[in-house]
């Protein structure tokens, strides 16, 4: 049963463009027959992406160590030991389909802790809810992405009494106090007392 909606294609297609936008080429190396035949491949210069995507988790359980074996074959094939890309292969499982209890949760996890010969990403209906979520399953293989400003926001310290303010309900005057003793490398404790007694 696929969560949310979520299809096999719409999977297949979030992560291609997902992975294609963020510099991956897919290439065409997998042969008929091989156990990623149906997989689609993509590289950029540091590393080896397979992207497999069943339509259970059953079938994505079955296929993984098959999968894992033919991502590491067609690396074998087409790159030395010395190529640092070969120690940089990820092997990405999908599925729309759902765990059916705790042990398949627990076979979830060990798949993904488990860094024998490839790197695993595996997210399964439990997790995919909606496309955003192929991204946040991806992350590990995207660039980092710069924090994006206005330009208006200063420092991350000019941010903190609004954040404590909201969030733990700190007098953002004494927040205020605190860092501006920390700038001027004063005792906080002082400027927290001075504030207090000037309150």
């Amino acid at each position: 049963m696929s969560a949310a909606g979520l299809t096999s294609t719409d999977l297949i297609a979030a992560a291609s463009e997902i992975l294609e936008r963020s510099g991956y080429v897919r290439i065409d190396a997998t042969t008929p027959g091989s156990a990623i035949s149906d997989a689609r491949v993509y590289e950029d210069p540091y590393s080896v992406v397979t992207l497999i995507v069943c339509e259970t988790w059953p079938e994505l359980e079955s296929r993984w160590t098959n999968a894992q074996g033919g991502l590491v074959e067609l690396m074998s094939a087409y790159m030395s030991s010395d190529d640092p890309k070969a120690w940089e292969g990820y092997l990405v499982l999908l599925t729309p389909g759902s765990t059916a209890g705790r042990d398949d949760t627990q076979t979830v996890s060990s798949i993904r802790y488990d860094i024998s010969r490839v790197r695993k990403l595996v997210a399964t209906g439990d997790e995919l809810k909606q496309i955003s979520d192929v991204e946040r399953t991806l992350l590990p293989l995207l660039p980092l992405q710069p924090l994006q400003t206005t330009g208006d926001e200063g420092s991350v310290l000019d941010l903190l009494p609004e954040m404590l303010a909201g969030r733990q309900q700190i007098e953002e005057p004494a927040v205020r106090a605190v860092i501006d003793a920390f700038i001027a490398q004063k005792p906080l404790v002082e400027a927290l007392d001075m504030y207090r007694s000037q309150a």
